[in-house]
């Protein structure tokens, strides 16, 4: 089997990202739905469309936080804060890759694509070169801050007997299967 031309790799890879967040985005939505059917956050409402995922984000940490105090939730302190770093992270991943000005019709090495970058003054661009296997281990770490938020849930539900919330919301938070030639195995 030949390789894949770095075109259609480059665009597999993207479409992953775009899927893999949307999932992990989904992942976030359902906790904070999770955690805003307790009786101690009755009466407030999210609109969760309406908010940057960023805020999202720490949303759910406030949250877990508003629900548990610091010795209640135990290590599951520093799993949400690495939680939160994680997903933040993700999001400004994503946007560098999702945004980027792709130019994969210029001539490049095997597993090399090009995209324009702005260059130091603020009328040039120039290309760069981007091997294609940063953007397939983004996406495993996509999927891996998928599976992380995931177990936390869980381990949420499983410490303060809200399996309700995770079985509900259980949908929001399967991780996507790799495409082929990503990484992942059928």
């Amino acid at each position: 089997m030949s390789p894949l031309p770095n075109k259609t790799r480059l665009y597999e890879a993207l479409g992953q990202i775009v899927v893999s967040f949307k999932t992990l985005e989904q992942g976030v939505d359902g906790l904070i739905l999770a955690c805003m059917k307790s009786p101690a956050t009755e009466g407030k409402t999210i609109l969760i469309d309406q908010i940057p995922f960023a805020h999202r984000v720490s949303s759910v940490s406030e949250l877990v936080r508003e629900l548990h105090r610091e010795y209640e939730l135990g290590a599951l302190n520093q799993t949400l804060a690495a939680l939160v770093e994680r997903c933040v992270s993700c999001e400004q991943q994503r946007n560098n890759w999702i945004r980027s000005y792709w130019v994969p019709e210029v001539e490049s090495a095997v597993g090399t694509v090009m995209r324009l970058r702005r260059s130091g003054d603020t009328y040039g661009v120039r290309l760069e070169p981007v091997d294609i296997v940063e953007l397939e281990n983004f996406i495993v770490v996509l999927n891996a801050t998928v599976a992380y938020l995931y177990g936390f849930h869980q381990k949420l539900a499983v410490n303060f007997k809200r399996i309700e919330g995770v079985q509900h919301h259980e949908i929001f938070l399967k991780t996507p299967r790799l495409l082929d030639g990503l990484g992942g195995s059928n």
